[in-house]
């Protein structure tokens, strides 16, 4: 039950990098069309909060609620994690290009990594480090292997997608937490919320739509849609049978599909570094998945996945910060 569970996440993690990977040449799509960086991030979390509301009102409403204690978390979910993720990424895709945006935010899974050695002490597999080390060298390759500028970042842009990565990965160890209690959808919800409601202070979502046109607002459904709640929702679900680690490992084929469909959709070459960092990424994924197979059938490393219940803590009895 373990390892098909392991298999279960591991499958889950792969669809949503296979959706990032197209939602990055979409959003500098955007950007090339003069749609700013600051209304892109609005408008994604202010359609997504709304289409998931209204989803989960019509099919589950149970999922819609949680327990007063649990407020302060997901308002430290939302803002420190979807909000600070979805900014800091397509402002650093508007300040570079998607190669170097992904790559830098892929620096994710090394800061869960140190996470884990220096505040839960665990030990340093040696297999996990090989896969990281791939994983990072390879996300390398294929940003400064592009034909069009390769590696290229500002200061700005830089500092931007360094944060990026801390964002991401405080989303993915304090979201493992959530799911401990919560349903994804549920903690999807909230974070989108809180993430919209920070984004009021900059103004009014009508405002913002009211800019573009009809053919504009298109593509911010498909960004809302297939670039976030459902990514989102499948990266929640290999969360909850995968280590934050191995989670974080397995999403860097995020560039991997981005280069792969750029070449197929938008005719652009790839070079023989972006290839080999294509194959290194690939073997990174290969490599955690069949150290977590050798694993001894009897030991646990991973609690199996709890049966979420729909009202959260208060069926449970529990909360995250338990």
């Amino acid at each position: 039950m373990i390892i098909a569970n392991r298999w279960k996440g591991f499958f889950c993690v792969v669809l949503a990098a296979c959706l990032w990977g197209l939602s990055g040449t979409v959003a500098k799509y955007l950007f090339n069309r003069q749609v700013n960086p600051f209304d892109l991030v609005q408008v994604r979390l202010t359609f997504s909060f709304l289409l998931l509301l209204f989803y989960l009102a019509m099919t589950n409403r149970r999922l819609l609620y949680i327990d007063r204690r649990d407020f302060s978390y997901m308002l430290v979910f939302g803002l420190f994690g979807v909000a600070a993720v979805q900014f800091t990424y397509l402002y650093t895709i508007s300040k570079t290009n998607v190669a170097t945006a992904i790559f830098l935010q892929y620096l994710a899974p090394a800061l869960v990594m140190l996470y884990d050695l220096f505040f839960k002490k665990e030990k340093l597999a040696l297999t996990g480090a090989l896969a990281l080390l791939w994983a990072v060298g390879g996300g390398f390759m294929i940003a400064k292997g592009s034909l069009g500028g390769g590696f290229a970042v500002s200061g700005v842009g830089l500092v931007s997608g360094l944060a990026s990565a801390a964002a991401f990965a405080f989303y993915t160890v304090y979201g493992k937490r959530g799911l401990a209690v919560y349903s994804p959808w549920t903690l999807l919800l909230y974070g989108f919320g809180v993430g919209a409601a920070t984004w009021l202070f900059y103004r009014m979502p009508w405002l913002t739509v009211m800019h573009y046109g009809w053919q504009d607002w298109l593509f911010f459904l498909y960004i809302a849609v297939f670039a976030t709640i459902i990514p989102f929702g499948f990266y929640f679900k290999g969360l909850r049978y995968l280590t934050p680690v191995k989670t974080g490992l397995t999403s860097t084929l995020e560039p991997v599909v981005a280069a792969v469909l750029a070449y197929l959709m938008l005719g652009e070459k790839l070079t023989v570094i972006q290839i080999g960092g294509c194959v290194m990424i690939l073997g990174a994924v290969i490599l955690i998945q069949l150290s977590a197979a050798a694993e001894k059938a009897g030991a646990i490393s991973e609690p199996p996945a709890p049966a979420v219940t729909r009202l959260g803590a208060r069926e449970l009895g529990a909360s995250p910060h338990n």
